[in-house]
């Protein structure tokens, strides 16, 4: 063995030493989020595993996405069909709107493909559920109508608008928090679709998913703070305070609040019949008899959809406050989505104390 192939070996085996010790002191904090949880779900110990794990697999796409979305684009704003519809409509933009979207919803579709493909695995090899009990899974989380191809059009026309008043490096920030966010969501129904009792499992899972994202990148992201910094150990400490502290708790938050509307959904024919008393939802039922579509149903579609959203954005204002180093602003922010997270929990007292929704646990 020559000495080229000595030294890179060395170093090889010092950057899995280093990325190791990363990741044992990154699960220390995520350990002590991990244990509470547990704690609210010891019966379902083996689902908080699987599900911790589905988390930490989330992030893979999203990592695939922000390596290669730009060659996608590219491509797709140069073929013909493109050039020929910026003709037609007499501007230079078309051309990129469809770009974004089209790759958006490529994009979309891929994360809820390999959402299942991971969970299918993880599912199958832990005996967690076979073959059977998972395709009627994978079949009731599909009955939401295009899902993916929505969120992919949102993101790409978002992106598309983004494009035009922020440099590069502000937006694509911005869209991968909500790719994030969505990856999320995705492995959260795949993982815990069959196993919610009630809403406040629904909110677990959520968090435990999101710990696994959290975990994963915070190893990354340290990783090349250490490699890239010619391996400051004050601003390594500080910078492992900030991300294992700020970063984990806004990812908790934004994912109660998909757990929140995740569980509404859930149980949501209960929570509709009582809000139709109330004469609330007078588009759903608006909708219903125009396009004789039952109005539950809907319903659910709407709370599984608000949920994700809200996320979305909420993660999207929080990238472009740290963009933008606007840190100041991240504290007061976060506690912002604390308090409007207590604000769900209190509506949601109310529909267990109006009998809306029971607090059985599965």
């Amino acid at each position: 063995m020559s000495g080229k192939q000595k030294n890179k070996m060395n170093f090889d085996l010092g950057l899995w030493k280093t990325i190791a010790i990363f990741a044992g002191i990154s699960f220390v904090p995520i350990w002590a989020w991990i244990y509470f949880f547990q704690k609210q779900n010891y019966e379902k110990k083996k689902y908080v595993i699987i599900t911790f794990f589905a988390g930490m697999m989330s992030i893979i796409p999203i990592k695939l996405y922000e390596k290669y979305w730009d060659i996608s684009v590219w491509k797709l704003e140069h073929l013909n069909l493109f050039k020929y519809l910026d003709n037609v409509a007499g501007t230079q933009t078309v051309g990129s709107v469809l770009a974004f979207v089209i790759v958006s919803i490529i994009v979309s579709s891929a994360i809820f493909l390999f959402s299942a493909l991971i969970m299918f695995v993880l599912e199958i090899f832990s005996r967690d559920n076979d073959f059977s009990c998972y395709e009627k899974k994978v079949a009731k989380i599909s009955e939401s109508p295009f899902l993916f191809v929505t969120i992919g059009a949102f993101i790409g026309f978002l992106t598309a608008f983004l494009a035009l008043y922020f440099p590069e490096k502000v937006w694509f920030f911005v869209v991968v928090g909500m790719l994030e966010e969505y990856a999320k969501y995705l492995m959260l129904r795949f993982a815990d679709e069959n196993k919610i009792g009630n809403v406040a499992d629904a909110i677990s899972f959520a968090i435990i998913i999101a710990l696994g994202f959290a975990f994963v990148e915070n190893v990354v992201y340290l990783s090349k703070f250490w490699f890239n910094t010619s391996q400051n150990f004050a601003g390594f400490t500080a910078f492992f305070v900030l991300r294992s502290t700020i970063s984990v708790v806004a990812h908790v938050c934004f994912s109660a609040i998909v757990g929140y509307f995740y569980g509404i959904a859930h149980f949501s024919d209960e929570i509709y019949q009582e809000e139709v008393r109330e004469n609330k939802h007078f588009l759903l039922k608006l909708i219903h008899k125009i396009f004789h579509l039952k109005a539950a149903p809907l319903f659910h579609e709407e709370k599984l959809l608000e949920g994700l959203l809200i996320a979305m954005l909420i993660h999207a204002f929080f990238n472009s406050l740290l963009e933008f180093e606007l840190v100041i602003w991240v504290i007061p922010f976060i506690i912002g989505i604390f308090l409007y997270i207590l604000n769900l929990l209190h509506r949601h007292e109310n529909h267990i104390r109006r009998g809306n929704i029971s607090c059985r646990i599965s």
